[in-house]
């Protein structure tokens, strides 16, 4: 990896690692369904934005946006809702650390639901070491485990479980496809499906009664952390491997627990950190052999 490439990564990191902060900052004023309704809509325009310009064709199969739509629920719509649920109750740190296992969810779906899905002792491993990893962030020593502070880490757990069935749908589904322009595809179906729901809910925002930092804080998470941030991961995967270009996701609760402490003053309990490390290292074992682009293309972190 060229200097270049080595900035993009830390930079995907940082953009990444940044998310769960941002999702802080607008729990204060926002419901989760207009934190992702927000999301859904700043990514699309991004990322569909880049992929006009780089001529993209639209299909014209059915087949093909169900496919899609399917995605757009799992990889985008309930992860984007379930994340900033859970954060009303539990810290960014703690929740970038439980999002990490969205790797050990992806390993158990694809050996559960795709027949050439193998698993080496290797992966076994992997998965064992990951899954009591996210036991031990979520123990009593770990954290207060009172009834709301369980329910947001469950909801953390479930959108990263999401993410893992999004990216075993997209293995069997839509491998070798224009991977920039459906993850611009699923936002906007996202975007569709989640505003009347949001409508019927009464949660739409006011821009006019918003404090400042709740704006900026959603236009980030929206255009940075859901556009930009996508574009420079799909540009790495083009220039380096795919092994190489998911290295953020090593970096990505590091990155969190770093902004939670410089911005919302976070602590992180010392006791999750073994549970940290064990589902890092659950996630490099399940890394090897590497994945192909495509294949890590469906499995970037969010």
């Amino acid at each position: 990896m060229r200097p270049i490439h080595l900035a993009g990564t830390l930079a995907l990191a940082l953009i990444w690692g940044a998310s769960f902060m941002l999702v802080a900052v607008l729990v204060r004023e926002l419901s989760p369904l207009a934190i992702a309704w927000s999301r859904l809509g700043g990514g699309a325009a991004v990322i569909l934005a880049l992929a006009t310009v780089r001529g993209a064709s639209i299909p014209r199969s059915r087949a093909f946006w169900g496919h899609v739509t399917v995605l757009a629920v799992f990889a985008s719509t309930l992860p984007f809702v379930l994340i900033p649920l859970g954060q009303r109750d539990v810290p960014s740190n703690l929740a970038a650390i439980l999002n990490a296992s969205v790797p050990i969810w992806t390993g158990t779906f694809a050996y559960a639901l795709l027949p050439n899905e193998r698993l080496s002792r290797t992966r076994v491993a992997g998965l064992a070491l990951g899954f009591i990893g996210v036991a031990a962030v979520i123990s009593r020593d770990g954290l207060m485990l009172d009834g709301a502070a369980l329910r947001g880490q469950l909801a953390i757990l479930g959108a990263a479980a999401c993410y893992g069935i999004g990216a075993v749908y997209f293995r069997r589904y839509l491998v070798g496809r224009d991977s920039t322009f459906i993850a611009g595809s699923q936002s906007a179906i996202g975007f569709v499906l989640i505003t009347p729901v949001m409508i019927a809910a009464g949660a739409t925002p006011d821009p006019s009664r918003l404090a400042t930092e709740t704006i900026l804080a959603a236009l980030a998470l929206a255009f940075l952390c859901s556009g930009i941030a996508i574009v420079i991961y799909y540009w790495l995967l083009r220039e380096v491997t795919a092994a190489q270009a998911t290295t953020s996701t090593y970096l990505i609760p590091i990155s969190a627990i770093a902004w939670g402490w410089l911005v919302l003053g976070e602590r992180l309990t010392w006791t999750v950190l073994p549970g940290l490390a064990l589902i890092i290292l659950g996630v490099w074992l399940l890394n090897r052999p590497a994945p192909t682009p495509a294949i890590a293309a469906a499995e970037a972190p969010r």
